[in-house]
Order: C-alpha cells, then structure tokens, then sequence
C-alpha cells in the first residue's frame, strides 16, 4: 500500500539529516491509535501530547513511532533534547528496517553526536539505507569513500556514489554535487571511470552488490 510522509531535510555541513514525521496510511499505521493521536497531536501543534503518544507507540515497538521519539529527542521538539537518547530510538527504528532511522543515525555516528564517532558503524548504517534507495545516504555513503573513513579511500566509487545520489535527489538540500566540484586530484581517468560506475550502480536493484564487486577487484 502506498505510504504518504511529510519530510523536511536539514543540511549540516555536508551531512544531510533527514527529519521525518511520518504520516502513513498502510494498515499497521491505522491500527496504532497513539500513533494516529500524535500526528493529530503534531499537527495541531501541541508537541508535549505528540511525543507523549509516539512514546507509548514506541514502547509497543512501533517502527514509526520509534523514528518520531527519536527525531523529537534529537532536536528537542516536545521534549528536552537528549542525543543519547536519538541513538537509542533510532536505533530501535533502525533495526525495523526504516530507511530513515538508518540514515539519521549513522549521521550521528559519524559526527560523534549521542555518541562517540564511529565511521564503521556510520558505513553499516548508510549501506543498508543506500540498499533501499535513500539518496542522502547514498551520497554520504560516497564521502566516506571519498575521504578513507571507516572504509578504504576510494575516490572512484565515492564520485560514483554521489553521482547516483545527486542523479536520485536533484533538491538543493542534497550537496551530492557540490562535494564532487571540491574534491581534488579528481583526474579525467578517474571521472570516467566514476561515471561507468555510477551507470551499474544505477540499474542494479540492490547497489551495493556492483559496488561491493568494483572493491574487489
């Protein structure tokens, strides 16, 4: 069933955190009433109430929810900001397989934000965002490559992966092709190869299995 989301993304610095209220109408959604409450909470602007009833959807493991407790931690909306405990309920989220959660929470990772910087652990959770499509992710994904952190240097795939990241997500929240022009010692060789790259990254159904291939090889 088709899912409708409001999302607003907020860039800092080159790090995209993607902030997502989710707004679904598939029938697990539905059937959690304090889900429901909280929306209806959050958009009649009374945050305290909306955290309230996404934390006790939370508290019943509901993936969405748990996003939301975790977004309204991390910015202090409705209730005191505490980034250790973003990590906690993205961390929940994540581990439903919600895209978003594995985003925003690698993020932290990376900035050492809620907890300490891990860039192994930002990788984990940027492939399985980037296996599902996400294009910020995809792109940070690729400026790990791009800068040797928590992964081999390779600015090859890294352009290759910002290449399809900005070719996903043109808005200009997305910095993917402002982090290619800054890059040096890109030579020509290596933009050819980037863009050959980025074309089997591009029709493959799960990218990480071409990239995965290349750094093989």
């Amino acid at each position: 069933m088709k899912l409708f989301r409001f999302q607003i993304l907020l860039q800092i610095v080159c790090l995209a955190v993607t902030m997502i209220f989710t707004i679904e109408t598939n029938a697990q959604a539905m059937e959690n009433t304090n889900f429901q409450a909280g929306l209806k909470a959050y958009q009649a602007n009374n945050l305290p109430l909306a955290y309230k009833e996404f934390l006790t959807a939370a508290n019943d493991d509901h993936a969405d929810s748990q996003f939301n407790v975790a977004l309204m931690y991390e910015q202090g909306i409705g209730v005191s900001k505490d980034e250790k405990e973003a990590v906690v309920w993205y961390g929940k989220s994540a581990a439903h397989g919600n895209s978003a959660a594995q985003f925003n929470l690698g993020v932290l990772y990376e900035n050492g934000r809620g907890t300490k910087i891990d860039y192994a652990k930002a990788n984990e959770l940027y492939r399985k965002a980037s296996a599902q499509g996400d294009p910020l992710a995809i792109g940070n994904l690729g400026m790990l490559y791009m800068r040797g952190q928590g992964v081999k240097e390779n600015k090859v795939a890294g352009v290759a992966l910002l290449l399809v990241s900005a070719y996903l997500d043109s808005s200009p929240q997305n910095h993917a092709k402002q982090n290619i022009s800054a890059t040096r010692d890109l030579t020509s060789e290596m933009i050819t190869d980037a863009q050959k790259l980025a074309k089997e990254f591009s029709t493959a159904k799960n990218l990480l299995v071409p990239l995965d291939e290349y750094l093989k090889e």
